[in-house]
Parts: structure tokens; sequence; C-alpha cells
């Protein structure tokens, strides 16, 4: 997307943007926390519903791998595997 693009969805309301651009203007934030966790040997987590079979699964996103986890009734994590 163009400069001038972006500048627009800033001028927009949140909430009347598109799925796709609601993801572009939230892209440079996301992409700047995801650099900065990683530059710190953090990880990131979501849920990603191609991968995880529950929502007691997530992913672990590191700088060189995913790994799939498991959260149990007493909220330990469990890996499962790496993906």
């Amino acid at each position: 997307m163009s400069n001038n693009a972006a500048i627009d969805l800033r001028l927009k309301s949140f909430f009347d943007l598109s799925e796709e651009e609601r993801q572009e203007r939230l892209r440079p934030t996301y992409e700047a926390m995801k650099k900065e966790k990683f530059a710190k040997g953090g990880y990131i987590t979501y849920y990603d519903p191609s991968v995880c079979p529950t929502t007691s699964h997530a992913v672990h996103e590191y700088v060189d791998r995913k790994d799939l986890m498991w959260m149990d009734d007493k909220y330990q994590e469990h890996f499962i595997k790496t993906l």
C-alpha cells in the first residue's frame, strides 16, 4: 500500500475499515512490537486455527521457530511440537 493510502487509512475510523484495511493499518505497530520482542529473546503468542486443534492451544513464535503449546486447567503450558 502506498504512503498516501496509509495516511488515508488513518483518517478513517478504525470501525469503518475493512478487515484488510485494519490489518494494513496495524501492520507497522505489529512489526515494531515483534522486532522489539525478538531482539530481547522473547516470543509472541497467538491462536492460529490452521494449527491449533482447540482454543487451549496456542503458537509461541520465536525469531527462529514456532512452537505449538497447550495450556491445561491449571494454566500450565506444555510443549506439543515445533511447527
